[in-house]
């Protein structure tokens, strides 16, 4: 993946590669900056001798995101990218599971993540804290590359391309913490996939709003972008008025996002949408379980733009399909991308393929993973025979093959973009003293798609309202995984078996 970065510094080494806040990257700077960074890591002892060195990466959207990422690549080392918004507990699960040899941390994220190094009882990994956007500050305004001085060693020329490259953090198929191994080959698959379905130049800029440690933003923003030699102009975190700046300021073609996100970006530009929006070509919204109201309304704002949506998972790149830029389809996540298959299959007897009708996805293509890291059980459960990958989502195709997703087979809640384990809510629920059962259930709404909701049981004695819980688990879980809203009921809805009838507390109004 790193090579098509050595090949647009060739190419362009005067070309802008990033935009950041005041900062102009060029793809030259780039470059010798990953070059240096990889020779670093070389230099102080990581991936000698052996290739799979992990390197943690705790960053928000900035320059030193993209170095760090390229450089470790360059470096036979595998990148773990992770929200700098988690907290203690989380991080010290990580750090357990992945075993990092050199970690990039936010400096912001210090306190929070030595604490969690100390909890996870490992000497390792060494630590670097980073000052996003520091480290090109001294070459503002210069186009002149960088020193290379550390020498340049060759990276290990027997990398294949079906060695692991990173490691993806994903709830999994069937929920709870995964690392999805993808290799090389997955990840040049997924970026010629983008750019050739949607026809990306060095002439494109992207705005690069999703979280790049998501794989979506990783994939299919920065891998794409820099795969086509685009422009990358980056927000650091996300609200509606940096990128509406930010797409104004820098002429953003494309632009890809949540559904939350459009929406808001909507709201803030108002009445004056079309006008604000007029250097982007088309944007993705990601496939929420929601109604086409947002597409109804981005059509209304702006008719000249189109709105595409597709679908796609960790496990698989992300990407898996799309609507043709010339034939949307409101309501469907289109057709398969390019040497992709897709079949639908009984739920309960997932390898056997249905001619017709609603069924489990499943997908075979050069971007389905190479499985979980340390999970071979999990992994045989995913992949089937002939490399089918169950998605654990359910759809049907239209009569012109465009696929529409129905409903959901894993417990998964779809918060904003990001993927809620509802049992890694409920086990932090579950340590409050008050707290007997606990249940969470996604939702529906109309501007997050989903949004977690926890059904509580109390212990005998206790009160019938627990005022605390929001403050109890802000420690314990990152900002997106707790619950919206906190119910207490007598009892929770239960199958023969004892297993909460989520279904059931989706569908019955919420206690008021």
């Amino acid at each position: 993946m790193w090579q098509y970065l050595e090949e647009t510094a060739r190419r362009f080494p005067e070309k802008p590669a990033l935009y950041y806040e005041d900062l102009l990257v060029t793809y030259g700077q780039l470059w010798r900056r990953v070059k240096t960074s990889a020779a670093t890591l070389r230099s102080r002892g990581f991936a000698r001798g052996k290739r799979g060195d992990r390197v943690m990466l705790a960053l928000p959207n900035c320059p030193e995101f993209v170095v760090q990422y390229y450089a470790a690549l360059r470096a036979d080392m595998i990148p773990v990218a992770v929200s700098p918004k988690l907290l203690r507990d989380e991080l010290s699960e990580l750090i357990r599971i992945v075993e990092p040899r050199a970690a990039f941390i936010d400096s912001d994220l210090a306190g929070e993540f030595e604490a969690a190094r100390i909890r996870a009882h490992i000497r390792e990994p060494k630590v670097y804290y980073l000052r996003p956007g520091s480290e090109f500050a001294a070459e503002r305004g210069d186009s002149e590359l960088l020193p290379d001085v550390l020498g340049d060693p060759a990276p290990s020329q027997s990398r294949h391309d079906m060695d692991i490259a990173v490691l993806q953090m994903t709830s999994g198929t069937t929920g709870g913490l995964k690392l999805a191994m993808m290799s090389h080959r997955n990840l040049v698959a997924n970026a010629e996939q983008n750019n050739t379905w949607f026809g990306w130049t060095p002439q494109d800029v992207i705005l690069g709003a999703l979280p790049l440690y998501h794989t979506w933003g990783m994939c299919c923003v920065m891998n794409a972008s820099i795969a086509a030699g685009a422009t990358m102009a980056l927000v650091r975190d996300f609200n509606p008025s940096n990128a509406l700046d930010t797409i104004e300021r820098h002429g953003v073609t494309v632009a890809y996002g949540s559904g939350t996100m459009f929406l808001r970006l909507l709201d803030t530009a108002g009445g004056e949408a079309a006008d604000r929006f007029a250097s982007l070509r088309y944007v993705k919204a990601g496939a929420m379980l929601i109604d086409s109201s947002l597409n109804r309304r981005w059509g209304e704002a702006c008719p000249d733009i189109p709105m595409i949506n597709g679908y796609g998972l960790t496990e698989a790149g992300p990407e898996v399909t799309n609507n043709p830029p010339g034939k949307v389809k409101t309501g469907t996540v289109g057709v398969p991308l390019p040497g992709t298959d897709i079949r639908l299959c009984h739920a309960e007897e997932p390898e056997e393929a249905l001619s017709e009708g609603e069924g489990e996805i499943q997908v075979r293509g050069p971007q389905v993973m190479l499985g979980y890291w340390g999970e071979p059980a999990s992994t045989r459960a995913a992949i089937l025979p002939g490399g089918w990958l169950r998605t654990g989502d359910i759809g049907r195709f239209d009569p012109e093959g465009y696929l529409k997703i129905v409903d959901r087979l894993k417990d998964l809640i779809k918060f904003r973009g990001y993927s809620v384990a509802p049992s890694e809510v409920e086990r932090v629920l579950l340590t409050h003293p008050s707290v007997k059962e606990a249940t969470v259930v996604g939702i529906p709404d109309a501007s997050d798609g989903e949004v977690p909701v926890a059904y509580l049981v109390l212990k005998d004695g206790v009160p019938t309202e627990v005022s605390d819980m929001p403050d109890f688990v802000e420690p314990h879980l990152a900002s997106f995984k707790r619950p919206r809203r906190y119910h207490i009921v007598h009892e929770i809805p239960k199958n023969h078996v004892g297993k909460p009838l989520k279904r059931v507390l989706r569908e019955m109004p919420e206690p008021r």
